[in-house]
């Protein structure tokens, strides 16, 4: 398996995953966002960001191709984008899901309460719009 940075401005590449996994991703092209491509055979099967203040950031736009779902590949994804978050000096990772808490409560997600977000990240698209305020709110101390 592959892992890349994208620049802005591959960040199209990975538009097909993010919509088959049904994720809002019209906010990405920003410059404190930093996205991620994991590729084998020349083909992208996953794909997970940030979208960073400070020492805190956002989980963003976790995702694997439907066929290698179960397979262990979303756990790769989210730790590579961990370790990424760590050395870069995040301290706390945040993120907002309709379908997938039971799978990052299984990498130590917290649920928190929507009032515990860090007003920073308040002011994100993902939370004050693209989200629905029935998602759940996780939080990884890092």
């Amino acid at each position: 398996m592959n892992f890349k940075e994208l620049s802005l401005e591959e960040f199209d590449s990975v538009t097909g995953l993010l919509q088959e996994a049904n994720l809002q991703y019209s906010d990405l092209k920003q410059p404190h966002v930093r996205l991620f491509r994991f590729d084998e055979n020349g083909k992208t099967i996953g794909v997970g960001g940030l979208e960073i203040f400070g020492n805190l950031a956002l989980l963003r736009s976790v995702a694997v191709s439907q066929e290698l779902q179960g397979t262990g590949l979303g756990s790769e994804v989210v730790s590579q984008i961990e370790h990424i978050s760590k050395v870069s000096g995040i301290s706390s990772l945040y993120l907002l899901t309709t379908t997938a808490s039971r799978f990052f409560k299984s990498r130590g997600y917290q649920l928190i309460h929507r009032d515990e977000f860090p007003e920073e990240l308040k002011q994100t698209a993902q939370f004050s719009g693209l989200c629905p305020v029935s998602a759940i709110c996780m939080k990884k101390v890092l």
